[in-house]
């Protein structure tokens, strides 16, 4: 039986140094790394019997130093952090980012970024909040450049992943509602994306673990958007919820503003947790209570794992306890 050859991420895991150091070395980038480390590189190397020349294509692939970015998700908030992790940790590993943004779920904005992102050599790929179609698919795999799902995932692809766990960020929210003593409650904001119906499960998965209802219309649709939040409460008469959970951030913010132009208290007529927990829950009046994720050690993780080769990973989020939410009697 013949062995496997060694790889670049062999020599990389033996040296104690990322892929990009490894490349830089062997492709004698003066200045990028210091005698130390070219030594511990080449020493692993030769342990391993790994052959430059064996790997070429794949030093080539790796050789550029510049990480793509392609955002392709409704124009929320939450990237901010995303892209303020993954910027500063490829500056701390002598990378440096280039944003391509391909609209919201726009697949042929999509495929476009997709062919700038593989028309030269790159270090890896990061896509943010995109849905990976068929064609979107073929083009990362054909590139043979490593790429990661950003805030986004979906098992079905043979694609590796940093995200929060959409399920349970619904779940939590809801299993909070119903500790608070609220029994009739919503799911507004989301729509048909791997996101959406993975949020849509956590949600009936809680619900149904405490054999409470779930009427056809408490879970209402839209794409995320403070829009979106407006024109879903103005159906809040005929729903009698006492709680929601709203997608994201920008949906509590709609529900709030419309609630109040009906004459509709919060907390005291309708509870709200919301799922994201950047700072415009704590702009709001009442604050939001909110699931947070952790969207910059999402971005900082992505890089890393990246460079690292690393598997897929879902990052930790809490419930941080605000104004939004009224307790009921059990």
């Amino acid at each position: 039986m013949v062995a496997n050859k060694p790889t670049i991420k062999d020599v990389a895991r033996q040296a104690g140094v990322s892929i990009a150091t490894v490349s830089r070395v062997m492709a004698k980038k003066a200045n990028t790394y210091t005698p130390q480390t070219a030594q511990r590189v080449w020493d692993a190397a030769a342990k391993l019997d790994y052959r430059k020349n064996s790997v070429a294509a794949e030093l080539a692939m790796r050789s550029s130093d510049t990480i793509a970015v392609i955002v392709n998700n409704t124009p929320t908030n939450f990237s901010t952090g995303i892209l303020d992790g993954m910027q500063q940790t490829a500056l701390a590993h002598d990378h440096h980012i280039i944003i391509l943004y391909a609209g919201d779920h726009n697949e042929k904005l999509l495929h476009q970024a997709i062919k700038d992102a593989t028309a030269g050599p790159r270090a890896g790929i990061l896509l943010v909040g995109s849905e990976i179609d068929l064609k979107s698919l073929k083009m990362l795999q054909d590139s043979q450049i490593p790429v990661r799902l950003v805030s986004n995932y979906s098992y079905e692809l043979p694609l590796q992943f940093i995200s929060s766990d959409n399920t349970e960020l619904a779940a939590q929210s809801v299993e909070y509602l119903i500790q608070k003593g609220h029994r009739r409650i919503g799911l507004f904001g989301i729509n048909h994306s791997h996101t959406g119906l993975q949020r849509r499960a956590g949600y009936q998965k809680a619900m149904y673990e405490h054999h409470l209802p779930i009427e056809q219309d408490w879970i209402r649709y839209g794409d995320y958007s403070y829009e979106a939040g407006q024109t879903i409460m103005q159906q809040w008469p005929d729903l009698k919820l006492s709680a929601v959970v709203a997608a994201s951030d920008l949906v509590a913010m709609g529900i709030m503003r419309q609630a109040a132009q009906m004459g509709i208290k919060i907390p005291q007529d309708l509870s709200i947790v919301s799922i994201d927990g950047t700072f415009l829950c704590e702009i709001t009046d009442p604050q939001l209570t909110s699931v947070t994720q952790d969207f910059y050690q999402i971005g900082v993780n992505s890089v890393l794992d990246l460079l690292g080769n690393a598997p897929s990973e879902l990052v930790p989020f809490k419930l941080i306890e605000r104004g939004s939410v009224a307790e009921l009697p059990k």
